[in-house]
């Protein structure tokens, strides 16, 4: 959950540029997903119900993870492995923590 473990604060504290604020920052990211997929697998849900009301015969693919979720329509028979269709939702949270700093005029972000 993002909360204020998450706060300006925090992250003044850890400092600038520093492995605590890395740190920090990749745990707000795996907050962000989770809060993210539980959102986001419900929509999907109601959009994949949808398809198989069309005659679709989607299911998940394997069990979703914060970021990765798949459906698809494959069997497999006597001449192999078929797939009609496959629908998929795959996410990236990035998050950091540094500053801006100023060269001549302009303003640019610290690359880290």
């Amino acid at each position: 959950m993002v909360d204020k473990r998450f706060s300006s604060a925090a992250f003044e504290a850890c400092g600038l540029d520093s492995d605590a604020a890395r740190k920090l920052a990749d745990l707000l990211a795996d907050e962000i997903q989770k809060e993210l997929h539980k959102m986001l697998t419900a929509k999907l849900l109601i959009i994949i119900e949808r398809l198989n009301g069309m005659g679709h015969r989607l299911k998940l693919a394997y069990p979703p993870v914060p970021g990765e979720i798949s459906y698809s329509d494959e069997w497999e028979d006597e001449t192999g492995y078929h797939c009609k269709m496959r629908v998929a939702l795959d996410t990236v949270v990035s998050t950091g923590y540094a500053h801006l700093i100023m060269a001549d005029d302009d303003v640019l972000t610290k690359t880290f």
